[in-house]
């Protein structure tokens, strides 16, 4: 029997035999060069999955197009890594149609792949402008501000996304398909291990500040699985494995699972040599009798609920706060600071005003001389309408320190709200007499003064507001006002109506600013400015 390799009858090896020699070849090249291999193998994969990205973006961004192709040809560049061939094809795209918001997203997106983060959070600024309703944008742009170091402007935005999207299936979908699929990292042929690492990092990070915004709003199903997506990404991240301890403790009651998370936050904290957050992890899943200076550990624990205030999370620092308090049962700071953060949960739209009330209630009792806790009790009545508390508190107040301006302040906003205009103005020109410098104070001393119909003098309350601080637009807002319809001084009224239009835009509060171009179209101002 010949060893002779089969042929055809032009004597060419046979398929099988070409099949082998190709498979052979392959093998050799993968041995010898392993990433040119890899980069074959990733363009292969691009070329199938761009349809289906294509699709994606139109199904989740969805835009009346006269003409989608353009846009098709600028989602296939980008997935491709030809990212200024992407910026021009977007830009031909938005020539045609200018409102189309998927385009400003995209090229956010473009423009982070490149390293631009300045023009990626731009682009998706514009694109919130065209449509603010959508989850996708803000998870983008948080992420944005959080690649660029901008960590508060990153937790208020995510925040914005949970009650668009109360499931955190909606933004894992998104992420994965971000970073794992569009490409948000440089050239995938040029990409060093380090950016891997980062680009994993920063997915576990956004995943975990998500699960703390989803606690924020009492999601905490979500919350979990948002957290638990965060760790299995990165299992190195001691702050989702903290999280997911203090989310099985306190909300889902589950210590057994909490004392898990919580040692491996603890392992993994103390390996990095962050030993103040390593003591916390201990102290939460350990009994109060095992912490020798209850103390210390209480401070610590305030100071943790400070510093998640100051970030927004109220609800994490309420939980901080209660640690603090069950160390140190009538710690004054812990009560007081706990009910300013249970005051701040209306901007998530959560109304926990009656426990704020409790705590400052609780406050004064600890302390009747901290006169703090008698503004805080007394503003906390304003907010819920109980103007006749508000009064009562804010007049035992006065006894306890007749020079604090707060306590003024406050009589006079509540006075105003109950029509008491007079003493509304009386009440405010003590707080400005205390406390000059103080915008709020001036400002409700010019409303006051309006109410009056006292017009010279509220202007120069406003004049005072815009010194203090010149670019506060309510006050040059009311200022051009009180100028163009009160005082009938147009050449005064057009500098300040101008400044706060372009602060109003700054803010991107474009009612306002439709609201001062309505008032200059209904009654023109003409100047020689």
């Amino acid at each position: 029997m010949s060893n002779s390799k089969p042929s055809n009858k032009e004597g060419r090896p046979s398929l099988s035999s070409k099949n082998e020699g190709l498979s052979t070849l392959g093998e050799k090249l993968k041995s010898s060069n392993p990433k040119l291999v890899e980069r074959f193998e990733a363009i292969q994969g691009v070329e199938l999955t761009v349809p289906r990205l294509v699709q994606v973006i139109e199904d989740l961004l969805p835009y009346p197009w006269d003409d989608i192709e353009l846009f098709e040809e600028a989602v296939k560049l980008t997935a491709e890594g030809f990212y200024w061939e992407a910026v021009g094809v977007c830009h031909d795209v938005l020539h045609l149609s200018p409102n189309a918001y998927p385009v400003y997203h995209l090229l956010g997106h473009v423009y982070g792949a490149m390293g631009n983060g300045k023009e990626e959070i731009e682009h998706y600024r514009k694109a919130v402008r065209l449509k603010p309703n959508y989850p996708q944008i803000y998870f983008d742009l948080g992420t944005a501000y959080w690649v660029s170091g901008k960590e508060k402007k990153s937790l208020a935005v995510l925040k914005k996304t949970i009650p668009m999207a109360p499931d955190f299936a909606v933004a894992d979908y998104w992420l994965t398909f971000i970073f794992d699929r569009l490409g948000r990292n440089r050239d995938r042929y040029q990409i060093s291990e380090n950016d891997k690492v980062a680009r994993t990092q920063t997915f576990a990070q956004i995943c975990g500040l998500l699960g703390h915004a989803f606690m924020e709003y009492g999601y905490h199903a979500s919350a979990r699985q948002a957290l638990k997506r965060a760790v299995r990404v990165w299992p190195e991240f001691a702050e989702g494995y903290f999280q997911l301890g203090s989310l099985h403790l306190k909300k889902l009651r589950n210590p057994k699972r909490a004392r898990k998370y919580l040692e491996q936050a603890e392992q993994l904290y103390i390996r990095q040599k962050n030993f103040p957050r390593a003591a916390l992890a201990h102290q939460l899943y350990r009994s109060k009798e095992e912490v020798h200076d209850k103390d210390k550990a209480a401070e610590e624990w305030l100071k943790e609920g400070l510093r998640l205030q100051g970030l927004g999370w109220y609800q994490g620092a309420v939980d901080a706060y209660r640690m603090a308090q069950g160390l140190k049962p009538d710690f004054l700071d812990a009560f007081y600071n706990m009910g300013v953060a249970y005051g701040c949960m209306e901007e998530n739209d959560i109304d926990a005003l009656h426990k704020a009330v409790w705590v400052f209630k609780k406050s004064i009792d600890i302390s009747p001389e901290f006169i703090h806790s008698y503004t805080a009790l007394g503003a906390s009545y304003i907010k819920q309408g109980e103007l006749e508390l508000a009064m009562e508190t804010l007049n035992r107040a006065i006894h306890v320190d007749p020079k604090d301006s707060n306590v003024y302040y406050y009589l006079g906003i509540a006075c105003r709200m109950n029509a008491q205009i007079s003493q509304a103005v009386d009440y405010m020109r003590q707080a400005v007499a205390l406390k000059p410098d103080s915008v709020p104070v001036q400002f409700y001393f010019g409303l006051s003064l309006m109410d009056l119909e006292i017009y010279e003098e509220a202007s120069t309350a406003f004049r005072e507001v815009v010194r203090i601080k010149p670019d506060f637009a309510d006050g040059h807002l009311m200022l051009g006002k009180l100028y163009h319809e009160q005082l009938s001084d147009p050449t005064k009224a057009l500098p300040h109506l101008k400044k706060a239009e372009k602060l109003f835009m700054k803010l991107e509060d474009y009612q306002r600013v439709g609201q001062i171009r309505q008032l200059l179209l209904r009654r023109p101002i003409k100047s020689d400015l």
